[in-house]
């Protein structure tokens, strides 16, 4: 049950980031450092959510036999829990979880794992491998559709572009008012220039902000720097 509660935790963590990242980073006013800043924030929020799943890992490595199935030795996982386990022994884990997901194929809690292990490994083209066998046993979920956007991101170095753009079209086909969707949504329009869909997109977040809520204010100046931007591309397109 431990297991089960922290990996609630983490992965509520991991929604959380992904709600705030682009609203919080700083938008520069420049166009040639605004073409840039997205790709920085989408390394600072998921690096910050692979941080809370961490965590969780080096939570669960007391208990291995939570995540793999473990050889029998009689002396069960406590002998782990002294001092923690290597990171040889934390890629093992994940090496049999994946040898074992081979001979499981449908096991989506598995697949779902060794995801995140991946992520919190670095290894994102692996992640991204897992995370297609996945969503071929789970294809309408939003809140999948949007961490794998965030993955894809990741493993094509640090872009939204194309088909992480694409999947979160997905999700939003799915649930129109999904926040972390939309707000991923909205910096993909700004990395590749196209402001009055980032302003679009963070506008329909702004829906359903209170407002006294003071992330309302974030969220609004934002919009206003994009409008600027976008300003400023139609003036020097109606220039001589």
């Amino acid at each position: 049950m431990t297991a089960f509660l922290l990996a609630a935790l983490a992965l509520m963590s991991l929604a959380a980031v992904f709600v705030v990242w682009p609203l919080w980073r700083t938008v520069p006013d420049d166009p040639a450092e605004a073409a840039v800043a997205p790709r920085r924030g989408v390394a600072i929020g998921l690096g910050t959510a692979l941080a809370f799943f961490t965590a969780f890992m080096y939570a669960m490595v007391g208990t291995p036999a939570a995540l793999l199935p473990q050889p029998s030795t009689g002396q069960g996982p406590a002998g782990n829990a002294a001092g923690g386990m290597t990171p040889a022994q934390i890629e093992g884990m994940v090496s049999r979880l994946a040898q074992r997901l081979q001979q499981q194929p449908d096991d989506v809690a598995g697949w779902r794992m060794l995801v995140r292990s991946y992520e919190t490994l670095g290894r994102y083209p692996q992640a991204v491998d897992a995370w297609r066998r996945l969503l071929a046993l789970t294809p309408d979920d939003p809140d999948l559709l949007t961490d794998y956007a965030v993955t894809l991101g990741m493993s094509q170095g640090q872009s939204l572009a194309g088909e992480p753009e694409e999947a979160l079209n997905q999700a939003l086909r799915l649930n129109p008012q999904h926040v972390q969707a939309l707000a991923l949504s909205g910096s993909a329009a700004y990395e590749r220039a196209d402001y009055p869909r980032a302003i679009a997109q963070w506008r329909r977040i702004l829906e359903n902000v209170p407002a006294d809520a003071e992330v309302r204010a974030s969220i609004e100046g934002q919009i206003a720097k994009a409008q600027a931007l976008a300003a400023r591309g139609q003036n020097g397109r109606a220039g001589p």
